[in-house]
């Protein structure tokens, strides 16, 4: 069995009672057409921070905070079955308009206690489930 593994970060952007949720673009290999806050692959030479500062910026040209880590997760992505490993921040925006990347259609600021209408991962429910 082979060690070789992918590091992701995930940025829940919390403003007052509402998350930040984006909709994967219907193009995605990994759960297309659901919701979820940004997120993506840590670059070499990154630490966790600088990489969900990085990825907020990237997909929703937020600047934002990391306040901490609320999980760690496992999981295997896409038809290749790419194994990764992550961890999940907590983050407050630093300014306010949200521009979308090519990755996602549609963005929400969405109150915490609504979450569980959205199609999303099972894990990233439960997350966002503890913050309410």
């Amino acid at each position: 069995m082979s060690a070789k593994f992918a590091v992701a970060v995930t940025a829940i952007i919390q403003r007052d009672d509402t998350v930040l949720l984006l909709k994967r673009s219907p193009d995605k290999a990994h759960l297309p057409g659901y919701w979820d806050p940004c997120s993506g692959r840590m670059e070499s030479g990154e630490t966790p921070e600088q990489a969900v500062i990085r990825e907020a910026r990237e997909e929703t040209g937020l600047d934002v905070e990391p306040l901490r880590v609320l999980d760690t997760f496992h999981f295997f992505y896409g038809p290749e079955r790419e194994e990764f490993v992550g961890m999940t921040f907590l983050c407050r925006p630093q300014n306010g308009a949200v521009r979308l990347s090519a990755e996602h259609t549609e963005a929400r600021w969405v109150k915490l206690g609504d979450v569980g209408g959205y199609q999303m991962a099972d894990g990233l429910k439960e997350v966002l489930a503890a913050l309410a």
